[in-house]
């Protein structure tokens, strides 16, 4: 039953995150994360999160509309994150599961609600390159960490308030660029193992339908009552870890 049950939220974190990364461009890794997290140790999860998130994009890109926008939106984002991310993959490599899971609910608990209400902060609208590509580093290195690199940048780009579309160009082309680098790294340092093999393949299966349902339907149902939807949900999911850590 443990092995079905394991499977199973697997397979549902695995649906769940291709959808909202199709339809939003970020928040694979915390989707995903908040079901795996249950089930499986960071140093085994990270990858498949890493992995799958760069399948995703690929699907993504390849089914939605193209926006004509400048390069230099993103790339002090990029350029920073890309220094960021050897750290975390080498923090990962230290990291306890226990830790892990009161370090993602603690974030959720946080990030959720300042994605939800948008507050208006004026010196963060104001705020130039030098800032973007701080945010990109430190989400370098969430994303070496376990593929968030997209959890501080996309709350970042609502702070400044940026267009719809930009902000989604930002979000698909900067997690893209971590996530392939992060992947390398994974590679080069050997933290990717024969054990992945097989969530991998799963992973090709059932992340490319919903994440190309979920580019598909980007142009056709609210945004905001998705996002409020979403959101909701990974509040109650960091909720829950920090309790259960609390009572363990």
């Amino acid at each position: 039953m443990n092995y079905i049950m394991t499977w199973l939220l697997f397979i549902f974190g695995a649906v769940a995150a291709g959808f909202v990364q199709g339809l939003t461009g970020f928040a694979f890794a915390l989707i995903a994360m908040s079901f795996w997290v249950w089930i499986l140790p960071p140093q085994l999860a990270a990858p498949l999160v890493v992995f799958a998130s760069v399948w995703s994009h690929i699907i993504s890109l390849l089914n939605e509309q193209q926006l004509h926008l400048s390069k230099k939106l993103v790339l002090p984002y990029i350029i920073a994150g890309l220094l960021g991310v050897p750290l975390g993959a080498y923090l990962l490599a230290m990291i306890q599961p226990e830790t892990f899971k009161l370090v993602l609910g603690l974030f959720l608990v946080l990030w959720c609600p300042i994605m939800l209400f948008s507050p208006q902060i004026k010196s963060i609208q104001r705020a130039g390159k030098a800032s973007d590509s701080s945010i990109g580093f430190i989400g370098g290195i969430l994303g070496g960490l376990g593929g968030f690199c997209g959890a501080l940048p996309s709350a970042w780009v609502m702070l400044k308030n940026l267009p719809k579309a930009e902000q989604r160009y930002i979000l698909r082309h900067f997690n893209f660029a971590i996530q392939v680098f992060t992947l390398l790294s994974y590679v080069v340092q050997g933290t990717i193992h024969r054990i992945h093999l097989p969530y991998m393949g799963v992973l090709l299966l059932t992340v490319s339908i919903p994440a190309i349902l979920g580019a598909k339907l980007f142009y056709k149902i609210s945004e905001r009552q998705f996002k409020h939807t979403v959101l909701s949900l990974l509040f109650a999911s960091g909720c829950f870890l920090l309790l259960t850590n609390i009572i363990s």
